[in-house]
């Protein structure tokens, strides 16, 4: 059952006293989402010797060969070491079937064991899988479309209930140049339910592919992807085409169908590679507590409804195009984020917030853009940036429909361009969008 949820949202006087600024029921569905995994926090306080998860045999492969020959034979509770430095080149799959309290754990054998370099590229499925400390170090594609790290084969083998932590990825790719633009990579792809990538390193990637692609929503259930308090850098831009992105969600496909997903507490810097960071083509996913630094692109809402952006830092250090929340869809909320030094954006895209027009009313009706409606932006600090929120971007005949039903409630605006919350409305001839922005109680210093 949908349960409203009711939102407080605050904004900051000048006097440093916190005031109530709204208070308003969203489309919020918070019943979707899942705690965090147990067996993480369990892992990150008393590490994996300490945890009491693995109480099961332990297994030693020293080759990717050995690492195959086991798949699908260990029990609850074992663990598989992979043992030695190099694993160059390595491939193999790897499948188990653990539980809740008794998962499989793969893992070096000692720190700093396991690199996979070359045309390495590994793959698990199955349940209960706990796969930690591994490295991928410029690891190379093997093909056209190469994955490193797949958790979940396919459809009919995904990985369910499944960790993957403290994994590292370091200027992997292309060693050519110009293979970048025309040799599709992905870092990792994800393909299950209940899953958590956390606390790991995803940095110097230049391939055309995503750095976290998790595009395959369960066709039974929740997808419910938790990505946690992972790190995601210097991403350059290598020419104009779309499918740089450093984590995607759903597809076009999917039809904006609900995710369940938490997106909270990574770190995003010098991420470049397109105009979406973040594209979000599934419904009713969590995005908290994420810094966004001299990062040239936006959060976006590509395709998807009832999505909440709180919390997070968005920083562009004066750098021009580094932009914020671009936004498609209903019954989104932006509360609580700070929006710092952002630079002057070539395009609407990259504005600090924008609500872009659309072609169908309902998200998922067409490939193209869900109407903006039902959003509340509250209680977010906008701090000397070169833009604040546009109204309806890029409106043309084949995206006719413009915002409705917006309210900007609480928010302070310090420094940053002259006038008022919506520094952009796009032009109707009725006067139907300035009806639908809606601005209580905002806050303005010089």
């Amino acid at each position: 059952m949908r349960r409203p949820i009711v939102l407080i949202a605050w904004w900051m006087t000048s006097g440093g006293v916190l005031h109530a600024a709204a208070e308003g029921k969203t489309q919020l569905r918070d019943e979707l989402q899942r705690p965090v995994d147990a067996r993480l926090l369990k892992i990150e306080a008393s590490g994996i010797e300490g945890c009491g998860l693995f109480t099961g045999r332990v297994h030693v492969a020293r080759s990717a060969r050995e690492a195959q020959r086991l798949s699908d034979t260990l029990a609850p509770g074992d663990q598989l070491l992979l043992a030695g430095t190099n694993w160059s080149g390595a491939r193999f799959k790897f499948g188990g079937r653990g539980t809740a309290e008794a998962p499989i754990l793969v893992r070096p054998e000692q720190p700093g064991d396991a690199v996979f370099a070359g045309a390495a590229e590994l793959s698990f499925h199955g349940s209960h899988l706990i796969v930690s400390g591994l490295t991928f170090k410029e690891a190379v594609p093997g093909a056209d479309g190469a994955v490193l790290l797949r958790l979940g084969a396919r459809e009919d083998k995904p990985a369910d209930h499944c960790l993957v932590h403290r994994v590292t990825f370091e200027n992997c790719g292309s060693k050519d140049s110009n293979d970048w633009p025309r040799v599709r990579m992905w870092l990792m792809t994800v393909r299950g339910s209940d899953n958590t990538v956390a606390n790991g390193t995803f940095s110097g990637f230049r391939n055309h592919g995503q750095m976290l692609g998790a595009a395959n929503l369960p066709t039974g259930g929740l997808q419910r992807l938790h990505v946690l308090n992972n790190v995601f850098r210097d991403r350059p831009k290598i020419d104009r085409q779309n499918g740089y992105e450093i984590i995607q969600i759903g597809w076009s496909g999917e039809k904006a169908k609900s995710a369940g997903a938490l997106i909270q507490g990574n770190t995003f810097e010098q991420c470049n590679g397109e105009g979406e960071i973040i594209t979000l083509k599934a419904s009713d996913i969590f995005v908290r507590s994420n810094a966004f630094l001299s990062c040239e692109g936006a959060l976006c809402l590509r395709q998807a409804d009832r999505v909440l952006v709180e919390g997070n830092h968005f920083d562009g250090r004066h750098r021009p195009d580094t932009g914020g929340v671009r936004i498609q869809g209903a019954g989104h909320v932006v509360v609580g984020n700070t929006f710092r030094n952002l630079g002057k954006p070539g395009n609407y895209y990259n504005w600090t917030i924008s609500l872009m027009a659309a072609d169908a009313e309902a998200s998922g009706a067409t490939v193209g853009y869900g109407r903006a409606r039902d959003i509340l932006i509250a209680a977010n600090r906008f701090e000397t940036n070169a833009t604040r929120i546009a109204a309806g971007i890029y409106p043309r005949p084949e995206y006719p429909l413009l915002p409705k039903n917006v309210r900007a409630v609480g928010n302070l605006f310090v420094g940053g361009p002259a006038g008022g919350v919506f520094d952009y409305v796009a032009p109707d001839a009725t006067g139907g969008l300035k009806a639908e922005l809606h601005e209580e109680r905002n806050g303005f210093r010089p």
